[in-house]
């Protein structure tokens, strides 16, 4: 199987799980819908941010199916034993099946520029019931223990 690029990930002082102490994403709600034909789904659509430099830690999304476009810059992702990143840029999307592995998601876009996108996720309502922290689930292995961490959704 191959290595994913060697990176650090590591708590910065707001007690927050980066890579290498880089800036992490920041996430909007912008709809939370209960399909009538996906009877104990739910459709999230989230706005991310990455900021320039930003990366997010590896990470799965709690068994939700999450489709991807990307509004503006550029994504550089690696998902399970993907041998590289894939770069993709605004106008692109790409799919993350249940159980899918990000194993690297970074702003590939110029110097200086955020890279914003669409995140849709078709999940179990059971997995959003007590918040949308489960979408996001960081599988940080640091100081020799495996953590459990949710983002931070902006309301």
């Amino acid at each position: 199987m191959p290595t994913p690029p060697q990176r650090r990930i590591i708590k910065n002082d707001a007690g927050v799980w980066t890579v290498d102490g880089r800036p992490r994403e920041t996430v909007t709600l912008l709809s939370h819908q209960h399909p009538s034909n996906a009877p104990s789904k739910s459709l999230i659509t989230l706005l991310v941010t990455l900021p320039p430099n930003g990366a997010t830690p590896p990470h799965t999304h709690g068994g939700a199916s999450v489709q991807a476009l990307i509004l503006r810059g550029a994504s550089a992702d690696q998902m399970n034993d993907e041998t590289e990143p894939t770069v993709r840029r605004a106008g692109e999307a790409f799919f993350e099946a249940p159980g899918c592995h990000h194993v690297v998601g970074e702003n590939a876009g110029a110097e200086g520029e955020e890279t914003v996108f669409f995140a849709v996720f078709l999940v179990d309502d059971e997995v959003v019931e007590g918040g949308l922290g489960g979408l996001v689930v960081l599988d940080v292995d640091a100081e020799g223990a495996f953590y459990l961490q949710s983002i931070d959704i902006i309301k």
